[in-house]
């Protein structure tokens, strides 16, 4: 069914702790400032009945109401007089569970909950007061269109919104608290890429005791971009114009499509509890952090149209293992003078593989580090992109296939059928080849396969792919991400290397300005202690803690649009 476009809003507030009727107040006023602005959704952050930093579980407890109370009989009363739908966090109070939830309600305009979501990443405050939520990952028909919820920490963990996605949401309304800015400012529209939806982001702004809400209320297009924002440390409302049309094209820049290039015969660890997994076992291994210390490297050189290109990379690579460098990462297409080569270009490139290997075996044997190289290699009537991993003895640790191959190459490239990892001398060591970095499940299923660091050897097309899926693939992981990007491709240079924790200034633009240079070295250290732990904060664990038990679409087979359609 196609739905019009409508305009939803974001409220940045801030609830007061224990004061439901002050907190009623704000919901009433703000949504008479949101549907005068033309508003149909209007969304408000977490746990706005009740604030959000009690003093204990039972202060929590006592503060807590359930469905039927005051707080969502206000909401009730408010899409009923303004015809709209209106999405508030909530502390709840399960009285026949004799639980209390961090929960998402979705009313309609006839005033009922058509959406009953529990926060399902639970924050370190969380823990203290909240059970984990049960109700899955719930979405919604609606006249507006398909919508799903999530709380502030979930956008954290990749599966839950491709959870929601992969169930047909076009928009998303996240409720938070965001306690940082990349919160917001990074993970949101990097949410929105990689699913291709709307996200509709109400965050407070503010001081609640001991904690600082930056703000960061965003509404975010399924391209990534911001499509409108309410400033930092101001409260008040904000609109923007919803086409859920734009979501339900999931393709990219280019040829390529979000869901049906997805490969979910190889995700099926991602449903796996962690200990079941090859990391539980390598989290338990004891580890000296100061014998496990490497240098690392992004050689942002490949070959090109120039005169000796293919030569000068060479010696880049050899200048980069002379001055210590234990790992050094390549960019796609290594040895191939174009970014996206045709059949004809790669069935020559294709006689150039083993002199490539030969030639980059003898720096690794020279220098004692490994080198992860991108090649394209013939196979019958095929060809395979693939990376080679050789050791410091110059053989070859491992080869690599790439498995989500770029749109214009899949009449022609054979695809891999696995996401191996290596063990090098310096950590172990996962691989993503291009295109295969678009998908969050490929570096998801490295990080359970017990990856310490990802090369992905890239040759990027949006400034988004470096801006919005670089740190999040390391921190979301808790991996070491070396990202060796082309110079010839729509998106050149950038490449660099991202540590577990990530930057603390989420603007890459600061923190990590892209250097464009041919030939550019943008090394790193890497302490494989800080991928051996998989904490953000305390308690909270980026593998442990998700609830697998929901990733059903993520793992199966997922239908087209069309069929979904039908």
């Amino acid at each position: 069914m196609a739905n019009q476009k409508f305009r939803a809003a974001v409220v940045q507030t801030l609830a007061s702790l224990g004061d439901l009727d002050f907190n009623i107040g704000l919901v009433e006023k703000y949504t008479e400032e949101a549907v005068r602005q033309g508003a149909r959704l209007v969304v408000f952050p977490e746990c706005m009945n009740t604030g959000y930093l009690f003093d204990s579980e039972q202060h929590c407890a006592e503060l807590a109401e359930p469905v039927t109370g005051r707080f969502v009989q206000a909401m009730a009363r408010l899409c009923k007089k303004h015809n709209i739908f209106i999405a508030s966090g909530f502390t709840e109070k399960d009285e026949q569970k004799n639980k209390i939830f961090n929960t998402g309600l979705l009313l309609d305009p006839t005033g009922k909950i058509i959406v009953h979501y529990h926060k399902q990443f639970l924050a370190t405050h969380d823990q203290n007061w909240f059970e984990l939520g049960e109700n899955g990952c719930p979405v919604v028909d609606t006249e507006l269109g398909r919508i799903g919820l999530l709380i502030c920490f979930d956008g954290r963990i990749p599966e839950i919104t491709r959870n929601l996605a992969l169930q047909g949401a076009e928009i998303i309304v996240d409720m938070a608290n965001f306690f940082a800015m990349d919160q917001a400012d990074m993970w949101v529209p990097a949410r929105a890429y990689e699913n291709g939806v709307w996200f509709v982001a109400a965050t407070k702004a503010g001081v609640e005791r001991s904690i600082y809400y930056p703000g960061g209320s965003m509404i975010v297009a399924p391209s990534g971009d911001v499509a409108a924002k309410i400033p930092y440390d101001t409260h008040g409302v904000i609109t923007a114009e919803i086409d859920p049309a734009a979501a339900r094209n999931k393709s990219w820049c280019h040829l390529g499509d979000r869901f049906q290039d997805r490969r979910a015969d190889l995700y099926g660890i991602i449903g796996k509890p962690i200990n079941e997994t090859p990391l539980g076992d390598i989290l338990d291994q004891p580890l000296v952090p100061e014998k496990t210390v490497a240098k690392a490297a992004a050689v942002q050189a490949h070959a090109t149209q120039a005169v000796d290109s293919l030569e000068n990379a060479y010696q880049m690579i050899d200048h980069t293992a002379k001055l210590g460098v234990k790992v050094i990462v390549l960019p796609q297409f290594f040895g191939c003078p174009t970014w996206l080569p045709g059949l004809e270009e790669a069935r020559t490139e294709a006689s150039r593989s083993q002199a490539h290997i030969a030639r980059v075996s003898s720096i690794a044997k020279t220098y004692g580090c490994v080198i992860v190289l991108p090649i394209l290699e013939s196979r019958q009537q095929q060809i395979v992109s693939a990376a080679v991993v050789i050791g410091p003895d110059g053989e070859a640790i491992g080869r690599y296939e790439q498995t989500h191959i770029e749109p214009e190459m899949k009449s022609w490239c054979a695809a891999g059928n696995s996401l191996p990892v290596f063990d090098t001398p310096f950590g172990r060591l996962g691989v993503l080849l291009g295109y295969d970095g678009m998908f969050p499940e490929a570096s998801r299923v490295l990080a359970l396969q017990g990856a310490d660091m990802i090369a992905w050897c890239a040759a990027w097309r949006r400034p988004q792919d470096r801006a919005l899926l670089t740190v999040p693939k390391a921190e979301d992981n808790r991996i070491f991400l070396i990202s060796a990007n082309r110079t010839d491709c729509p998106y050149p240079g950038g490449s660099f290397l991202v540590p577990p924790t990530g930057y603390p200034q989420w603007d890459l633009n600061i923190a990590a300005p892209a250097t464009v240079r041919h030939g550019a070295v943008m090394p790193g250290f890497m302490n494989l202690a800080l991928s051996r732990q998989k904490f953000m904060i305390p308690k909270v664990n980026m593998l442990r803690n998700r609830i697998v038990s929901s990733y059903g679409p993520i793992t199966g087979v997922v239908k087209n649009q069309d069929e979904k359609a039908a």
